[in-house]
């Protein structure tokens, strides 16, 4: 074989696998759902920048739950009842100290630089979630997640996680350490036996657990009491009026888990810790962010063991 055609067929097969990175919806939706999809998102993108430019100019409603972060030392950390969420303004900080210690060094910095910094990963993290679709479907899903971004809660970066909690099983110490109830990847582990991880993810998050409680026993006793209260007087089981109470989502989302386990379909991780999410509103469904690299990075695992039929079925959830 010549050298030349040696190093086209080089070239083809990089090609070829830079092409099959984008998860291709067109090959798995009919034309007429794809277009109707297509319209929804535009839509739900302009209902987002709306919804960013009423509440942020009209109210002054940016950073309403990054404040949270911002002000927990600088005040009684948790209130002493439960909490309802506030869509124009700050919200009190409802996560253990954990991730109030981790956050320590960069709350030192004045509120507004806090704040867009705060912001600003967000938003990275959201367009390197998205990309894999391209970018008629990014856009419009960017500027849907926008009110999530400007608002700086932490679903994206929770979303990251559940794309890096298939190789780094350590990351899902944070959400077990601010929204708890999401954090569904144990049971993904314990279905398919991968009793390594589970130790890892344990191990991980005891090992921050004692450091923390070493540091603040006080704190940590205060966020217990709290959430006790706040789990025993929220009206509807933690739940919100627009939504099935979790007690009764959250059997369906591990359902969901345990089919997608069972035929190791990734995507139903994200799916399932929406599910499970105790309080629901637009910023919570940033969850499903991850799903396109989820799907992207299965595709490279294929590829790279060369199976390449297998590779085309991941780009799209044909369960």
């Amino acid at each position: 074989m010549s050298g030349a055609c040696f190093n086209g067929r080089v070239q083809a097969a990089r090609n070829a696998r830079a092409a099959s990175r984008q998860v291709n919806v067109r090959e798995r939706l009919p034309r007429d759902v794809r277009r109707l999809l297509l319209i929804t998102a535009w839509a739900l993108g302009a209902l987002g920048l709306a919804l960013v430019l009423i509440v942020n100019i009209a109210f002054g409603g940016f950073g309403a739950d990054s404040h949270a972060y911002w002000m927990a030392w600088r005040g009684p950390m948790y209130t002493a009842g439960p909490v309802t969420p506030n869509w124009t303004g700050p919200n009190p900080y409802l996560y253990s100290p954990a991730f109030a210690q981790a956050l320590w060094p960069a709350t030192q910095l004045p509120w507004p630089v806090f704040a867009a910094a705060f912001a600003l990963m967000d938003a990275a993290v959201l367009a390197w979630l998205l990309r894999p679709v391209g970018w008629r479907w990014s856009v419009p899903t960017f500027f849907a997640l926008l009110p999530e971004v400007t608002s700086s809660n932490i679903y994206i970066p929770l979303a990251a996680m559940c794309v890096l909690g298939f190789r780094y099983p350590s990351v899902w110490a944070f959400s077990a350490l601010t929204k708890v109830a999401p954090t569904v990847m144990p049971v993904w582990w314990v279905v398919r036996r991968e009793w390594g991880s589970l130790a890892l993810w344990v191990g991980t998050t005891a090992v921050i657990v004692i450091v923390s409680v070493l540091i603040a026993p006080q704190l940590w006793m205060d966020w217990v009491s709290h959430m006790v209260s706040w789990a025993g007087e929220s009206g509807r089981a933690l739940g919100t009026e627009q939504m099935l109470p979790l007690l009764y989502r959250a059997p369906i989302g591990l359902l969901l888990l345990v089919i997608g386990a069972r035929k190791d379909w990734r995507w139903t991780v994200p799916v399932a810790a929406l599910f499970c999410t105790p309080v629901y509103w637009l910023g919570s469904f940033a969850w499903l962010a991850a799903i396109p690299r989820i799907l992207r990075a299965r595709r490279d695992e294929l590829n790279a063991c060369d199976y390449p039929g297998e590779a085309n079925s991941a780009r799209w959830p044909s369960g």
